[in-house]
């Protein structure tokens, strides 16, 4: 089937070549070895379970991409297999689900100005810490959306209006359950960038997400038993760049309803200081505060804060301790997390390093079995990632990581064990050459 894919590519794409302007078919393959002892979770109480995993992934993608201003479109498709090396024979005849359409979308160019991007798309605003494409993770994340868009580039001036609306099959003509997908049943978000000049960026954001829920009593699997919770999230980034010093400054505030109709009240915030030493030394700092909900909490709200559709991998540690993939996010759980971090950078010709550590602590209150409060330190994190670039279509990289938790994180993390060090490894290469690159 894949080569199937392939060949029609090529055949639409030397069809087009008459009138395009643009055609270009580029690839990727991105194999990962990852050792893992305490990734995502303290190492376990339990000395039988404690056994390190060692494994290799990795990403194939093949991406076209069309433009014909003359017709006024843009067309972009990516194909992607996602596997573990082994999860198939090596004689293998059936396949395992791992080839999909990451990407497939149209855009109409009305004007220069104004346009209509509609399909499976990739969608990434700011620094992703609400909206972004996860592109860690093999995988990545893709929408079904349509986003209209207004871009001045004489003004440095964009807008983006977008929506979704999810339903689980076309198999029915009257209301169905949209169940068994952790996804949203319905979006719609507008977001604004202005470049005041090079040294001052802000944006605004504002997502309106709806959640489907069982209404109290009745059924998941009935459709008239289903209705949507909707949450509002609100909020800024601005990037100020006077010189060798900089700051950002982000904020949001979440309202409305979660995906279990409970009323929410929660928020975020993260200044954020850099300084570049010289041309190859820079330094960054910062805290990040995201909300949480007190275990004694007695209002009935919901005060933890969410980061939604972020590339949640860039924050809070690399070794993904927190918000990724829901963790210390959802139940009696949901503390919500400050995190005090301090890094540096050096970066020469095609070498590059960072070593960043993270203090993390609990933003709201954790009681012990004895329903007494705990302290809040969750641990510290030491990040360090090399990279180097060999060409422009070839780069390595790597990284080591090491978390020491506390007794208030084994709390949260049921059967682990605090006293044991945790530590992860990974090493990857990335291979991203352009096959073919067509202009008029």
């Amino acid at each position: 089937m894949l080569k199937k894919v392939f060949t029609l590519i090529f055949l639409i794409g030397g069809a087009l070549t008459v009138q395009a302007q643009n055609i270009q078919l580029s690839a990727e393959y991105r194999p990962r070895f990852e050792y893992r002892d305490g990734a995502w979770k303290m190492r376990p109480a339990n000395d039988v379970a404690d056994n390190p995993a060692a494994l290799i992934s990795q990403r194939a993608r093949l991406n076209f991409n069309f433009t014909d201003k003359s017709s006024k479109l843009k067309l972009g498709a990516s194909l992607q297999d996602v596997r573990t090396w082994g999860s198939a024979a090596q004689l293998n005849v059936n396949n395992p689900n791992s080839f999909d359409i990451h990407q497939f979308w149209g855009e109409i160019l009305f004007t220069e100005r104004f346009s209509l991007k509609v399909g499976r798309q990739e969608l990434a605003y700011d620094n992703q810490r609400i909206i972004g494409a996860v592109d860690w993770t093999q995988q990545g994340r893709a929408f079904d959306a349509a986003v209209l868009k207004y871009e001045d580039n004489t003004k440095n001036f964009k807008v983006h209006a977008g929506l979704g609306l999810n339903t689980k099959a076309d198999t029915s003509a009257i209301k169905q359950s949209y169940t068994g997908i952790n996804n949203y049943k319905t979006m719609q978000y507008l977001w604004a960038g202005k470049k005041f000049s090079d040294k001052l960026n802000a944006s605004f954001l504002f997502l309106n997400n709806g959640m489907e829920y069982t209404r109290s009593g009745g059924s998941e699997l009935v459709a008239d038993d289903r209705r949507v919770a909707y949450s509002q999230t609100t909020g800024s980034r601005i990037e100020f760049r006077p010189a060798k010093f900089g700051v950002n400054l982000e904020g949001y505030y979440q309202s409305g309803k979660n995906s279990k109709n409970i009323s929410l009240s929660a928020w975020q915030l993260n200044p954020e200081a850099f300084i570049k030493l010289n041309n190859d030394w820079s330094m960054v700092g910062g805290a990040e505060w995201l909300s949480g909900t007190d275990q004694d909490n007695t209002d009935g709200k919901d005060h933890s804060f969410s980061p939604l559709y972020g590339t949640n991998h860039k924050f809070n540690g690399y070794m993904d301790y927190f918000y990724v993939g829901n963790r210390l996010l959802t139940g009696k759980t949901a503390v919500g997390l400050a995190d005090y971090y301090l890094g540096a950078r050096y970066a020469k010709n095609k070498f590059n390093t960072e070593l960043t550590f993270h203090q993390f602590n609990a933003m709201a209150t954790v009681l012990d079995p004895s329903l007494q409060k705990m302290e809040s330190n969750l641990g510290i994190e030491g990040d360090l990632a090399l990279g180097y670039k060999l060409t422009e279509a070839i780069a390595f990289q790597g990284g080591l990581s090491f978390y020491s938790g506390t007794s208030t994180l084994q709390q949260l993390q049921a059967g682990s064990d605090h006293t044991k060090l945790n530590s992860w490894g990974w090493l990857q290469i990335n291979i991203k050459p352009t096959l073919f690159n067509y202009s008029k």
